[in-house]
């Protein structure tokens, strides 16, 4: 089989709703390049596109016996983007420790709910980045340990006060400790020094929809993707209110448009994922 000659015909299927036939096709291709991981890892992608769960996750569930370890940490990278964190954390459990992979598994056990494992973990970095930083946080606030994660989000507040996702992580975190005041005066104040800034309405509608005030959550997050068409932070937030409005089907067009900006967020899955979960 031409795998590229196969694919372009799958993407054209698919592209003209012929999801049946998109259907055997890639399941004939996973057939065909079943030791091949990263063909296996498109496969599982495309289904997931026309929402045909089942078959990707059966696609998903073998690639942890067929990876080689050297590419483990690309296929873990690629398991969890698609929504699979148990079978990426299944890779990384049983290659050899480095600083990604150890901040990979810290990702894939934060999506597990393991979070005291998750936040274990970033012990073992010598180096965290402030992405590491803000899964600790949110890992320490997801086990209950509130003052800890303050404290961290504080910190890393400090670190870099204008990164939107630790602002985001510092709102959380608050409003997971019951704090919510501190962080509605937080986003208040943020917001009057940049009204016209998408990131500083991104933020507000965030703290909104935490807070399930969803009919403001999606004026503001509608308010910042218009001003920024890329901000993926007021996207995910918007498509979680069109979804408890009902709206499934924009839903999935933000997760799909989400998807062409940034191929392999787990934001596409979360959406998903909440769009079956509400159907």
């Amino acid at each position: 089989m031409d795998k590229e000659k196969a694919l372009k015909e799958i993407r054209s299927n698919i592209s003209k709703g012929s999801t049946g036939p998109a259907t055997e096709q890639i399941k004939e291709l996973a057939n065909c390049f079943s030791e091949d991981v990263f063909t296996l890892l498109t496969c599982a992608s495309l289904l997931k596109a026309i929402e045909d769960e089942k078959n990707a996750r059966n696609i998903a569930g073998i690639i942890p016996e067929k990876v080689k370890k050297e590419d483990g940490l690309e296929a873990a990278k690629g398991l969890r983007g698609l929504g699979y964190p148990a079978e990426a954390e299944k890779i990384l459990s049983g290659i050899e420790e480095s600083e990604e992979t150890v901040r990979e598994r810290m990702r894939a056990l934060f999506d597990l709910r393991r979070f005291e494992e998750s936040a274990i973990l970033y012990d073992k970095l010598t180096g965290p980045t402030l992405s590491d930083s803000v899964v600790r946080a949110e890992s320490l606030s997801a086990n209950k340990e509130h003052d800890r994660a303050a404290a961290a989000a504080k910190e890393i507040l400090a670190e870099a006060p204008e990164d939107l996702n630790v602002q985001r992580c510092y709102c959380a975190v608050l409003t997971a400790a019951g704090r919510s005041k501190e962080a509605e005066k937080f986003v208040k104040d943020n917001l009057k020094k940049n009204k016209a800034s998408p990131d500083a309405n991104a933020l507000a509608a965030y703290q909104l929809w935490i807070e399930g005030k969803t009919k403001s959550a999606g004026v503001l997050a509608s308010k910042a993707v218009q001003g920024d068409p890329g901000n993926t932070m007021a996207m995910e937030t918007l498509a979680y209110c069109l979804i408890e409005n009902g709206k499934l089907k924009e839903a999935k067009i933000v997760a799909g448009a989400i998807n062409e900006k940034e191929p392999g967020n787990p934001a596409v899955a979360r959406i998903l994922n909440a769009c079956r979960a509400a159907d």
